[in-house]
């Protein structure tokens, strides 16, 4: 069963946007879903990579591997590598709401924000 009500706290265009991006957004898990999720995750295969293939966000990848036991979160205080940093500005370039940066690159929101104005990037135009 497909939803294609935005959840409560995104709003319709952001819930289109994403649907767009992850054409499972928001819908149920299936049995087939679960099982190659379990199959990458012991392949070593990225979060990005996974979301890619599955057509689900990095973000639900995250909880569903949390719900089966099988995420293990990046430790606190992980250095930012360029490569993060250069995805985060074009992010931010492209206007991506900060939870979805936060989402994509594995970090929190406050995370995101603080890394944004060390960049100095102008964050309120």
């Amino acid at each position: 069963m497909s939803s294609n009500n935005p959840p409560r706290f995104l709003s319709m265009e952001d819930f289109n946007r994403i649907k767009s991006q992850y054409s499972k957004f928001n819908e149920p898990w299936q049995s087939s879903e679960i099982e190659e999720l379990k199959n990458m995750k012991a392949d070593d295969v990225p979060i990005q990579a996974i979301a890619q293939q599955l057509q689900r966000t990095p973000g639900s990848i995250r909880m569903k591997l949390k719900s089966l036991g099988l995420y293990t979160p990046r430790p606190a205080a992980v250095p930012w590598t360029e490569e993060d940093e250069n995805r985060l500005v074009a992010m931010y370039s492209d206007g991506i709401p900060f939870e979805e940066m936060a989402e994509t690159i594995g970090r929190s929101v406050t995370a995101i924000i603080s890394r944004l104005v060390r960049l100095r990037m102008n964050l309120f135009n």
